[in-house]
Order: structure tokens, then C-alpha cells, then sequence
């Protein structure tokens, strides 16, 4: 009986660990650029770096890279973006960027787009997605 008694609290304990250990390594954090202004601007360390895209500051650079300033309200940063532009991109919008510092420039490759929850149709029509049914 104390075996088998044992052998229940091992096997929670597992469960429970093996549960604590999945989540930990999906969650998904990213600086903001006041934190980021912090870190070493030489590290060649990737890190996520958020914000919101700096209205009129899109432009291409030299190198075919597109560059833009994001900032959290109070520091902004010059980004040097060389990847795939998601289709929600635009001024004002929310982003999430993967890369690295070098000379205080945040050179990305990889670009989260964050959004609200409405659609606007063709038509002009607004839907709230959550709280959408047809």
C-alpha cells in the first residue's frame, strides 16, 4: 500500500514538473526599448526587442534593408530590418522584433506583428472578433 502510495507522488511530481519545464520554455519574452537601453549595445547576444513603429519613420536603407524607429513611449530605436514585412505592418503598430545591438543600430531578421481584434471589410464594415457570431 505504501508503494503504490509513493509511486501516486511520484508520478504527480513528474506531471507537475514536466508541466512547469513546458511552459517556462514556451513563454516568449521581449524586451521593451527602455530595457533594451540598458543591455550592452555591443553584445552579440539575440534578444526580442517591442514596440510601437514611430509614425512616418519607414523607409529603405542603403543595403536594401528596411529601417524604422519603434519606440514604448519613452526611448526610441533605430531598427535595420532585413526579413519578410508582414501584410498588418504599418506607423503606429505594435511590433515585436528578433535580433541583435551593433553601434546602437537593432539589426532583426524576424518581425511579430501585433494587432487589435477588428476587421475592417472591403466595405468599410467593423467586426469585433471576439465578440463576433454569426
Amino acid at each position: 500500500m505504501k508503494k503504490n502510495l509513493f509511486l501516486i507522488f511520484v508520478g504527480i511530481f513528474i506531471i507537475i514538473f514536466a508541466s512547469i519545464r513546458i511552459a517556462s520554455s514556451n513563454t516568449i519574452y521581449y524586451y521593451t526599448t527602455t530595457e533594451a537601453n540598458y543591455l550592452s549595445s555591443t553584445s552579440d547576444e539575440r534578444i526580442k526587442l517591442g514596440g510601437f513603429v514611430v509614425s512616418d519613420s519607414v523607409k529603405k536603407g542603403e543595403l536594401g534593408a528596411t529601417e524604422f524607429l519603434i519606440t514604448d513611449g519613452n526611448v526610441t530605436m533605430k531598427i535595420s530590418f532585413d526579413g519578410f514585412i508582414p501584410e498588418l505592418f504599418q506607423d503606429e503598430m505594435g511590433v515585436i522584433l528578433d535580433g541583435y545591438f551593433s553601434d546602437d543600430i537593432f539589426f532583426s531578421d524576424d518581425m511579430l506583428v501585433k494587432h487589435d481584434n477588428e476587421y475592417i471589410s472591403e466595405d468599410g464594415e467593423v467586426y469585433d472578433v471576439e465578440n463576433y457570431s454569426e
